[in-house]
């Protein structure tokens, strides 16, 4: 019936978005490969549905639509705030509500205090998120939950002064946006920026620990610098550590995974514990790492350039697939089957012009 076909589409279309976000993902900055991989994509969904001319059409809209959808996202990958962020602590934020938050934070941007809107596909794409159906729309509202609790304050010596950082946020289930605007108080986060932390939104959505992320975050804002030390209290306080961790359950629950997970991002990256006492308290941690020069060119048309290992790597190139050595003549029986197919598609859209 038309609601399965419905039903079908919508499937083969979230199925093909699959498939191109992974191939984006894959071949970025290799433009080569990837033109020769969508060919070969069209290619094979040519010959798979060869005869079937509504299913062909609909699936190469779609891709269409998907690449637009696509390309217009990763122009625009950039995270950039004012580094009066990094010092509120995300506290109790998880690892797919960090990365929804951080994808609307790439759009507030120099948009001043006007509400931004994002589709439930956009901020999909932009924090690689995976489950579907409500689960996106519980992710959604314990993020707008958690970012009521996000507040700043301020003190001139006379008046301290404290604010949420927005204003709104609209989760609409039936339109599938997402409305945002942030308080007027804290403008400069996101605009007309003196000085600022700035990373690629997909290096930091790819990140698989709350902690790799935070400190991912913190070091960016001295990418330029090549250290930072922190005390043993505002490590806690800036990486949400509970104050039952001892030192053992620092270094493997948070500095193990920030190791493994930085250590490609930042050349030499290296941390070192720092003590102090007979004893041999920990009350520190320094971390250091090559760093990178002022003017480097870490961004090009809002897309993070690859962070690339030193080592030589060869290069795979698959060939382009010839489809046209396969040209074949058309016989009687393709011309039937072309008959039977004009026929369900005038049976089908008779069958919509009725309901």
């Amino acid at each position: 019936s038309l609601n399965l076909f419905r039903i079908f589409l919508a499937l083969l279309y979230q199925g093909i978005s699959n498939v191109i976000g992974d191939i984006l993902r894959a071949y970025r900055g290799h433009f080569a490969r990837l033109s020769g991989t969508f060919c070969a994509l069209i290619g094979d969904i040519l010959r798979a549905y060869r005869g079937h001319f509504l299913l062909m059409y609909l699936i190469c809209w779609d891709i269409l639509n998907i690449l637009v959808l696509r390309g217009d996202l990763m122009s625009n990958e950039i995270v950039k705030y004012e580094n009066r962020l990094n010092s509120i602590p995300l506290r109790r934020f998880n690892t797919r509500e960090m990365n929804l938050f951080f994808s609307l934070a790439s759009r507030l941007r120099d948009k001043g205090t006007n509400e931004i809107e994002l589709s439930f596909t956009q901020l999909k794409s932009l924090s690689q998120y995976k489950d579907h159906g409500e689960r996106f729309v519980e992710d959604l509202n314990r993020t707008y939950h958690k970012l009521l609790t996000l507040n700043a304050a301020t003190d001139d010596g006379h008046r301290i002064t404290a604010f949420v950082l927005f204003t709104k946020y609209v989760i609409d289930r039936d339109s599938e946006t997402v409305n945002i605007a942030v308080n007027p108080e804290f403008k400069g986060l996101f605009n007309e920026l003196s000085n600022w932390t700035r990373f690629s939104l997909e290096q930091f959505a790819s990140l698989k620990s709350t902690y790799s992320k935070t400190m991912f975050r913190l070091l960016k804002q001295y990418r330029t610098v090549g250290f930072r030390e922190f005390t043993m209290n505002d490590f806690r306080v800036l990486m949400d550590v509970p104050e039952t961790y001892r030192p053992s359950e620092i270094d493997k629950r948070a500095l193990k995974p920030i190791k493994e997970e930085l250590a490609s991002m930042f050349r030499g990256l290296s941390i070192r514990k720092i003590y102090k006492g007979r004893g041999g308290k920990v009350v520190g941690y320094r971390f250091t790492w090559k760093p990178e020069p002022k003017n480097a060119n870490d961004f090009t048309d809002g897309q993070a350039l690859s962070h690339l290992p030193n080592k030589k790597i060869t290069k795979r190139i698959d060939p382009v697939p010839d489809y046209q050595k396969n040209n074949r003549k058309i016989t009687e029986k393709d011309r039937k089957r072309l008959a039977e197919q004009l026929d369900l598609l005038r049976s089908l859209g008779q069958q919509r012009t009725t309901n």
